[in-house]
């Protein structure tokens, strides 16, 4: 499903307009890149959890000349589904 028809599905759903659940899921974005750079996790209850993570710094193989790399530490999100969505899923 792409952007365009997800809003349109829950534009659909809820009878909101396309615009307005537009302006809702980029709103969205940048609030889950504001609460996740600050440290906390977000829940969206039914659907999942978002988590910011800490990847150690560690070393790798390039695959096509085998050679080792180092790969810098970094900052990931992680997302765990809900219980009840992958059970719905299933």
């Amino acid at each position: 499903m792409t952007k365009n028809e997800l809003i349109a599905a829950i534009a659909e759903e809820t009878g909101k307009t396309k615009a307005d659940v537009s302006a809702i899921l980029t709103s969205l974005a940048g609030v889950a890149a504001k609460t996740l750079k600050a440290g906390d996790d977000i829940t969206l209850a039914g659907i999942g959890k978002l988590a910011a993570a800490k990847r150690e710094a560690r070393q790798a193989r390039n695959p096509s000349t085998g050679a080792t790399i180092e790969v810098a530490a970094k900052t990931v999100v992680k997302f765990k589904v809900a219980k009840d969505l992958a059970d719905t899923v299933a």
